[in-house]
């Protein structure tokens, strides 16, 4: 099975320092708490715990969040991924509540429709978020996961747990 790549060269690098420029220092903020992830179409799942991507771990990539409640914002940066043949790149991305092996519901988008990036790796883009929530995705990171989106898997083509 063949596979496509997008690249952008040092994107990683500026992607990670942009993530700490973007992240900010407001008087009793520490510039927010970073998670930097690798993710696989193997840890998509439905609602009830059953693999959804026939791809698996074929399509992967890495995202950098930091998620930043003094600033009530997470800023993103989407790594190199490596989509099946044929495969359209993701369209949406959001940060999901739901324990590892399940789906759960949107708590925070990231990018979607006019927002969504035309290549791969980003750079950084902050979007506004709600400061308890935050909090409580910090305190809990288990509990919540990224995925990204593409048309023929628009329940998640790769997903990442945060804890």
């Amino acid at each position: 099975m063949g596979t496509r790549r997008a690249r952008v060269i040092g994107a990683a690098a500026m992607a990670a320092a942009g993530l700490v420029l973007a992240g900010g220092t407001a008087a009793g903020d520490d510039g927010g708490r970073p998670f930097r992830l690798v993710m696989s179409g193997a840890e998509e799942f439905n609602g009830a715990g059953v693999p959804i991507n026939p791809h698996g771990d074929a399509d992967h990539g890495s995202i950098e969040l930091r998620l930043n409640p003094g600033q009530e914002e997470v800023c993103w940066a989407v790594g190199e991924i490596t989509m099946t043949a044929g495969e359209s790149l993701p369209n949406a991305a959001h940060i999901h509540v739901a324990p590892a092996g399940f789906a759960g519901p949107v708590v925070i988008p990231l990018f979607g429709g006019s927002t969504a990036p035309n290549a791969y790796p980003t750079g950084t883009h902050c979007v506004p978020a709600d400061r308890e929530l935050l909090r409580t995705i910090i305190r809990n990171p288990e509990a919540y996961y990224v995925n990204l989106h593409n048309n023929p898997h628009p329940a998640g083509v790769m997903r990442a747990q945060l804890g």
